[in-house]
C-alpha cells in the first residue's frame, strides 16, 4: 500500500514541479519581478541585481526535480532538495498569506493567478507529498537503466536550460498578459456601461479618551455627545470591474497627457519600451535609432516610453542621436507590455500586430513586412 501512495507521490509532485517550472521559464523576466517584491519586502535589495539569475535557476531546478522524480535517479539527494525548498515556499506563501503585502506568488507566472491563501494550501499539500516521498525514497526505483537515466536527465537539463534563456533573451513563446498579440489595448481599458462598481461603506472616525474608535454608519454609540468628531473615511468593502488594461497612460514632459492621442491615431504606430533606460541593454542604440528614424520618415509616429526621468531620457536619446521625444509611463504597464529593456510593439489600429526583445529589434524592412 505504501509503495502505490508512494508512487503516486513522486507522480504528483514530479508533474506539478515540471509545470510550474516551465510556465515559470515561459516568462523568467516576470518571474523575477515577483523576487523583487519579496526582495524589497524582506529588505535584501543588495539580491536586486541577482533576481534573473535565480529566477532562471529556480525554473531549470524545478523541471530538472521533477523529472528526475518522474525517472527514478538520485532520489535521496533530490528528496531533500525538494523538502528544502518546499520548506522555504511554505513560509513564505504563509507569510504572504498572514500580511498580504505580496497578493500573487508567482508559482504560475501569469497563466495562472493564486490568492496568498490558494498558495500557501497548495504548498501544504505538496509538503505532505514531498514527504512521503521523503520517508519512502526506497520504493521510487528507476524506469531505466543507469546509462539511459543518466542521459534522460541530461537531455531535460539541457532543453529547460535552452528554454529558459531562449524567453528571456527572444521574450515568452506564449503571452498570458493583456498587450499579447491580437489584442486590442484601447478596448481593454474600457468599462462596460453596465459594468459593477466598487461598493464602499462610510467609516466614521472619532476620539475619546485619548483612543481613536472607528464606527460604520449604523453602530454609532449611543453616547455619541461625548465623543469628538476626527474624520469620514470610505472603506472599500467590495471591488468591482476592473479592465484588463487599467493603468495605461502617457505624459509629456509637462505632464500633459498624450494617452486619447495615442488611441485616436488611425493606422500603424510603433511603441519603443525602455522601462529603465539606465537598466536597458546597451550598444544597440544606432540599430534602434535606424529602425525609428526610417519609420518616421515614412510620417508614422513612434511612442518612446519609459518609466525614468524625462530629462535623463532625453539627454540619452540626445546623445545617441535618436530621432523621437519620451514620454513617462508607470513601469508596472511598461514591464506588463513587452517582456524586454528594450522592446518594440507593431500596433494598428490599437491592435498589437508584433512585438521585438532586445536581442531581436526590427529593421524598417522586418517592419514593412508585418505591415504588409
Amino acid at each position: 500500500m505504501m509503495k502505490w501512495i508512494s508512487n503516486i507521490s513522486r507522480l504528483l509532485v514530479g508533474v506539478l514541479f515540471i509545470i510550474s517550472g516551465l510556465i515559470k521559464a515561459n516568462d523568467t523576466l516576470g518571474f523575477s519581478y515577483k523576487l523583487l517584491e519579496y526582495f524589497e519586502i524582506f529588505h535584501v535589495g543588495f539580491l536586486n541585481s541577482y533576481a534573473v539569475t535565480f529566477s532562471m535557476l529556480i525554473c531549470i531546478f524545478e523541471i530538472a526535480s521533477g523529472a528526475a522524480l518522474l525517472l527514478g535517479v538520485y532520489s535521496k539527494i533530490n528528496a531533500w532538495l525538494l523538502l528544502i525548498l518546499i520548506v522555504f515556499f511554505t513560509l513564505l506563501t504563509g507569510y504572504s498569506d498572514i500580511t498580504h503585502k505580496v497578493t500573487d506568488c508567482g508559482c504560475f507566472g501569469d497563466a495562472l493567478k493564486l490568492t496568498p491563501f490558494t498558495s500557501f494550501m497548495k504548498d501544504v499539500v505538496l509538503l505532505l507529498l514531498i514527504l512521503i516521498v521523503f520517508f519512502n525514497t526506497k520504493y521510487l526505483h528507476p524506469l531505466f537503466n543507469k546509462v539511459i537515466m543518466n542521459i534522460s536527465l541530461f537531455v531535460i537539463l539541457l532543453v529547460s536550460c535552452f528554454f529558459t534563456f531562449y524567453t528571456f533573451m527572444f521574450m515568452p513563446v506564449k503571452d498570458f498578459l493583456p498587450y499579447k498579440i491580437g489584442n486590442n489595448i484601447q478596448a481593454l481599458t474600457l468599462i462596460p456601461e453596465d459594468a459593477e462598481k466598487d461598493v464602499f461603506e462610510m467609516v466614521f472616525v472619532y476620539e475619546k479618551a485619548g483612543q481613536t474608535f472607528e464606527f460604520l454608519a449604523d453602530s454609532l454609540p449611543e453616547d455619541l455627545d461625548a465623543y469628538n468628531f476626527i474624520a469620514r473615511k470610505d472603506k472599500l468593502i467590495k471591488e468591482g470591474f476592473k479592465p484588463p488594461i487599467h493603468d495605461f497612460k502617457l505624459y509629456d514632459a509637462n505632464a500633459i497627457e498624450y494617452t486619447d492621442s495615442m488611441f485616436a491615431a488611425e493606422g500603424y504606430q510603433l511603441i519603443l519600451v525602455q522601462t529603465k533606460i539606465e537598466d536597458s541593454r546597451k550598444g544597440i542604440e544606432t540599430a534602434m535609432g535606424n529602425t525609428a528614424k526610417e519609420w518616421m520618415e515614412s510620417g508614422k509616429k513612434v511612442w518612446a516610453l519609459t518609466a525614468s526621468n524625462l530629462s535623463d531620457a532625453n539627454a540619452y536619446a540626445s546623445k545617441n542621436n535618436l530621432p523621437f521625444t519620451y514620454y513617462n509611463m508607470d513601469a508596472i504597464p511598461l514591464k506588463s507590455m513587452v517582456r524586454s529593456n528594450p522592446g518594440m510593439l507593431l500596433l494598428k489600429n490599437n491592435v498589437v500586430i508584433k512585438k521585438w526583445g532586445a536581442y531581436n529589434l526590427p529593421t524598417y524592412k522586418t517592419l514593412q513586412k508585418y505591415m504588409n
